[in-house]
């Protein structure tokens, strides 16, 4: 344990990650030591996004515990784009650089854009939105699980006629949540047609609109792509007189504490945040040595309110 507490070498990374992980679950926290002197960057999407700013506020405790300051750099429509704070940090030297679910997470990107901050000996991490084939150092949930373990959830209360709220298939994570919905419900002998799935936006009005679809094609039960999107449903089901679970389970994706405070509580695959965050701090401290391999984290079922026996 002490050769992982001091980023010693001979330790192999499966282990170190363990013994992490095992370190986040009891609280453990890191002593201080100075690493680097500068800033680490944050690039996330918008903030009005639960998920998001879970994750750059976890990902920054875990690195102020190392003496490492870091910037949280939003990006949206109306402000600094991802390539422009790209190419600040590249010019300033930051001690590192982390992106959630950047522009690398649309499947005909790539990851060029890290390359130059990589060849001047820059850290980058990347969080979320990415497979086994990320040629960056990349921490994510194993979204094709989450979407496996919400099958097999509302399977068991009974759900024959599933449907996925997804968001647009030219990201990653749609497609990972696909992958792991359609293998479930033909693992069990379910149908799965192309009614079945609405793509929509990850908003609150994107879940709105695209509930209308699922509802239409009479499926008892919703997984969402994102919590925001499950909210959107249920207010979307609610302006139709329908009721949650009463006439419509529904699943959400991310599980921060917001849907510990919805009304009803909802179900949700939640996200590990401390755990993956730990191991965005080990992959900037530890580059050389990480590889380029995902370290992949299982999500876990948060059983709200919203799921419930299948409609008679």
């Amino acid at each position: 344990m002490s050769r992982v507490l001091n980023a010693k070498p001979g330790v192999a990374i499966d282990t170190r990650q363990k013994v992490l992980a095992t370190l986040a679950d009891l609280g453990y926290q890191e002593p201080v030591r100075s690493t680097r002197v500068g800033v680490v960057a944050i690039i996330t999407p918008e903030l009005n996004n639960p998920i998001f700013p879970a994750l750059a506020q976890t990902i920054e405790a875990r690195l102020a515990r190392f003496g490492l300051l870091t910037m949280i750099c939003p990006v949206t429509s109306d402000t600094v784009n991802e390539q422009e704070y790209l190419d600040h940090f590249l010019e300033t030297k930051a001690a590192g650089v982390v992106v959630v679910n950047g522009r690398y997470a649309a499947t005909d990107i790539g990851f060029d854009a890290y390359d130059p901050l990589l060849r001047r000996s820059i850290p980058v991490v990347l969080v979320n939105g990415v497979t086994g084939e990320c040629p960056v150092p990349a921490v994510a949930v194993d979204i094709a699980r989450g979407g496996e373990m919400a099958v097999r959830h509302l399977a068991h209360m009974g759900h024959t006629r599933i449907g996925v709220l997804a968001g647009p298939r030219r990201y990653t994570s749609t497609l990972q949540l696909l992958t792991g919905y359609e293998a479930t419900m033909s693992s069990l002998g379910l149908p799965v047609v192309d009614s079945q799935v609405s793509e929509t936006l990850f908003t609150l009005e994107g879940g709105r609109a695209g509930i209308a679809n699922l509802i239409e094609a009479g499926m008892t039960a919703v997984i969402c792509g994102g919590d925001l999107m499950a909210l959107g449903a249920i207010d979307g089901l609610r302006a139709r007189d329908l009721d949650t679970p009463a006439d419509m389970s529904i699943v959400g994706f991310d599980g921060t504490e917001l849907v510990s405070y919805t009304d009803p509580p909802l179900t949700s695959i939640r996200q590990p945040v401390d755990r993956m965050a730990a191991s965005v701090a080990f992959l900037l401290q530890n580059q050389d040595s990480a590889g380029t391999r995902v370290h992949l984290f299982q999500p876990d079922l948060v059983i709200g309110r919203t799921t419930g026996r299948v409609p008679a």
